[in-house]
């Protein structure tokens, strides 16, 4: 799947005092690879739930809306009992941005 097949829907959630969406789209994946180096492994270390995946993922989703957003500022927001509530936050926010079937079948 591409970038570019994503529906540029996202969800709300809360870190800090702040409310963000999380989306997934062309803006997100560019500050996560600038972030991470190679999208692809930031992809398979978040489906490992490492850390440093979850906090470069949400400082990228933060960074597209707010670009005074700094790397370590985000981490400072999250804490390691957020990483539960941040995951499910990933897992529900992929599902909201995944093309429906339907629109695959004809392809």
């Amino acid at each position: 799947m591409k970038a570019s097949e994503f529906k540029n829907k996202g969800i709300k959630f809360s870190l800090g005092d702040k409310e963000y969406e999380l989306k997934f789209n062309m803006n997100t994946f560019c500050e996560l690879e600038e972030v991470y180096g190679d999208i692809n492994k930031a992809f398979d270390d978040l489906q490992n739930m490492k850390i440093k995946a979850i906090r470069a993922l949400i400082y990228a989703a933060i960074k597209v809306e707010d670009e005074t957003a700094t790397l370590k500022g985000v981490g400072e927001l999250l804490e390691v009992n957020d990483l539960e509530r941040i995951g499910t936050a990933i897992n529900e926010a992929l599902s909201t941005a995944m093309p429906e079937a339907e629109e695959n079948m004809g392809e």
